[in-house]
């Protein structure tokens, strides 16, 4: 009795097995043409020409925004499409290709089984956010040791002191690759984990997978602009300021859909913003809580589902 109760426990040999077939699976999908599409639109980046109507140093700052806010947006984008579309594709997929029931009539934990799903879908979006990134910041690199070198050229034949060059390659540099914009990437990877886990819980009840991917996506833009959502709710009501049904309600919400308004930090790292590590990890413990609660309720769900 004693070995079969220890068996349901969360195994992670059990986790990393579901998790290797889930990575193989989505690369099946050939998911990496939507890579190599992001790095050829970045390598066009590369070849832009100088603000013409600017000076040297502010033209190069200008690209080098533009390089990061075009990189920032895409993965951004390419993130949360990936992470609703393939999470909700998950099961019905596991069903349709029989490889679900196998799994159901093993001792095989349900927490086991979805966590594994998830780690799969996360890995196989942090090699490609990996990807993305080095490609970003290669081109950053390049094209800000591009500009300074020529900008330093420029002052040097008008004169200028190697000190007084310094002082004006540091916009430049501050608006070039820097660990603030990692710190983004990371924030934005713990944003699509959470995305992950809470369209995986919304599968778990949801009868297609057009439903699971609408019903996600709105709840994602439902979390990205809670306070108003509710301030507005309050206001047609015609209750002044927040009422306390309201109040229980937002909470409620919160608990379960977190403030994804949190992970658009990284929109602004890419601006010149800073994060600090001590942010990142508070958020980062906040992301691991809400991804652990919503696969714990997806497992609970799920084993009372019947397929």
């Amino acid at each position: 009795m004693m070995t079969e109760y220890l068996s349901m426990l969360p195994s992670p040999l059990r986790i990393s097995a579901v998790a290797s077939v889930t990575f193989t699976q989505l690369v099946r999908m050939r998911l990496f043409v939507v890579l190599a599409l992001f790095c050829l639109g970045f390598l066009g980046l590369q070849f832009l020409p100088f603000h013409e109507h600017l000076a040297l140093e502010q033209a190069g700052t200008n690209q080098l925004e533009l390089i990061k806010n075009v990189g920032m947006g895409c993965m951004q984008i390419f993130g949360l499409l990936f992470c609703i579309a393939a999470t909700s594709l998950l099961i019905p997929r596991d069903a349709e290709d029989r490889i679900l029931y196998t799994i159901l009539c093993k001792p095989v934990p349900r927490f086991d089984y979805l966590a594994g799903k998830a780690l799969g879908l996360l890995s196989l979006l942090f090699v490609m956010l990996l990807a993305m990134d080095g490609l970003m910041s290669l081109i950053l690199w390049m094209r800000e040791s591009a500009i300074a070198a020529e900008l330093t050229s420029i002052l040097l034949e008008q004169g200028h002191s190697d000190q007084a060059i310094e002082v004006m390659l540091e916009p430049l540099r501050g608006a070039g690759l820097s660990w603030d914009l990692q710190r983004g990437v990371m924030l934005m990877f713990l944003g699509f984990g959470v995305l992950t886990s809470l369209t995986l819980l919304i599968s778990c009840f949801t009868s297609t997978t057009i439903v699971s991917m609408v019903l996600a996506l709105g709840l994602y833009f439902v979390g990205m602009f809670q306070g108003q959502v509710f301030a507005a709710l309050s206001a047609a009501t015609g209750s002044v300021g927040t009422s306390p049904a309201a109040q229980d309600a937002a909470q409620v919400f919160s608990v379960l859909v977190p403030h994804f308004g949190l992970y658009t930090a990284s929109d602004a790292v890419a601006s010149g913003a800073s994060l600090s590590w001590s942010m990142l990890g508070h958020i980062a413990l906040l992301s691991g809580g809400y991804m652990l609660f919503h696969l714990l309720l997806a497992s609970w769900i799920f084993s009372k589902k019947e397929f």
